[in-house]
């Protein structure tokens, strides 16, 4: 069923690129009339930046053209994959519209299978050592990997599996694969005050705000994933801005 909605508001977006690439080309050689949308497509073309009239069907994103582009194709190409193919070992988070929907999802197919009600499950973020989408040769038993996020504001120290600070001169450092466990939420709320784990949270985009959609969840923000930390005080991290993104600006 998720994957049916995605595909859906990608197939919008593809008509609408389409649609309107196509009537830009007539308006250019004059068989139609240049009407204001099409004016101002055609000068954000100019400036490097997404026409309004792309961002109206598309996914919040701060990339300029020439990288949205890329990215836009990349998504399309997981998506196709996922239906072609059958899940993958190893989901690409930032490549849906709605990564909390999916998350939901995954959810209920574990609620189904060991007829647990899911109210009284969340997930709990295990960072694992496989570096790379490519790593993971397995499906896990429970839950699902995810990939594709980044830290911002300190490191990850692939040794110890916890938060360190920032590598000079970096300021955004690519995650390993994410197993997301479904466990009982009292178990994750007890996990995070008996390990003193940081409660990172997720958002799309390095904008870091949002509004409020009209299905309650923010525009932007994801959910909160607890990290390993070395044992400092949580709100050192807060003061530093830890936060994880699904993509980059560039």
């Amino acid at each position: 069923v998720f994957h049916g909605q995605e595909w859906d508001r990608f197939s919008d977006m593809i008509k609408t690129t389409k649609a309107s690439l196509k009537m830009l080309g007539k308006a250019i050689t004059g068989v139609v009339l240049m009407s204001g949308d099409l004016e101002g497509m055609f000068n954000a073309f100019l400036l490097q930046k997404v026409p309004g009239n792309w961002e109206k069907v598309a996914y919040p994103c701060l990339k300029p053209l020439n990288s949205w582009v890329v990215d836009f194709i990349e998504r399309v190409h997981f998506i196709m994959g996922w239906l072609k193919d059958g899940p993958p070992l190893s989901y690409w988070i930032s490549s849906f519209f709605f990564p909390q929907g999916f998350m939901t999802a995954s959810l209920q197919v574990h609620a189904r299978k060991t007829k647990i009600p899911i109210d009284t499950l969340e997930f709990f973020s295990n960072v694992t050592t496989m570096i790379e989408a490519s790593d993971v040769k397995t499906m896990p038993e429970s839950g699902a990997n995810l990939h594709g996020l980044y830290i911002m504001g300190c490191g990850w120290d692939h040794k110890d599996g916890s938060l360190r600070e920032s590598t000079k001169d970096i300021l955004f450092e690519s995650m390993p694969v994410i197993w997301l466990e479904p466990i009982d939420i009292s178990d994750v709320n007890s996990r995070v005050k008996e390990r003193n784990l940081y409660q990172c949270p997720i958002y799309k985009t390095s904008e870091r705000k949002g509004t409020l959609s009209t299905t309650g969840h923010s525009t932007n923000f994801v959910k909160y994933f607890p990290l390993n930390q070395p044992g400092m005080d949580t709100a050192h991290w807060i003061s530093r801005g830890v936060a994880m993104l699904c993509m980059l600006d560039d």
